[in-house]
């Protein structure tokens, strides 16, 4: 991937991070929680590790967390914990830009460990649209 095509994609992973977060605040669904998850763990895999991007990753996840926990229990989500999630996805879509800034092009960019294997499955249920996540026809 050379270093525009590899900062159209952290942009463009920017722009959905930014979607997803607006649906949380809206619903508070667990879907957008795991769509969340889903584009942090790929967008982590394209950088090199950065314990900064780390934290900020970490923060907006455990927002997330609990605006939708909060929802799922009932409880309307505080005005406190909206302006954290939002402060979160500032603060990580901030630092991914900077990131992209400061990326150095790599031969092949490889996930490692749990993002290599999460990454196999969601590419092997990409494959098979029509097979529910147990793998049995819808």
């Amino acid at each position: 991937m050379t270093d525009s095509a590899l900062a159209q994609t952290i942009k463009e992973r920017i722009e959905a991070v930014k979607k997803v977060v607006n649906l949380l605040a809206q619903a508070g669904r667990g879907d957008d929680l795991h769509d969340l998850r889903v584009l942090l763990i790929n967008t982590m895999g394209l950088l090199k590790r950065n314990p900064g991007m780390e934290a900020a990753v970490d923060d907006l996840y455990a927002a997330a967390a609990v605006l939708v926990a909060d929802a799922s229990s009932g409880i309307p989500p505080a005005a406190r914990s909206l302006r954290i999630l939002l402060s979160a996805s500032d603060r990580f879509c901030t630092r991914l830009a900077a990131a992209v800034e400061r990326i150095e092009p790599e031969p092949e960019p490889r996930f490692k460990g749990l993002e290599a294997a999460y990454a196999v499955q969601l590419e092997r249920f990409s494959l098979n649209a029509d097979l529910d996540p147990v793998g049995q026809v819808a």
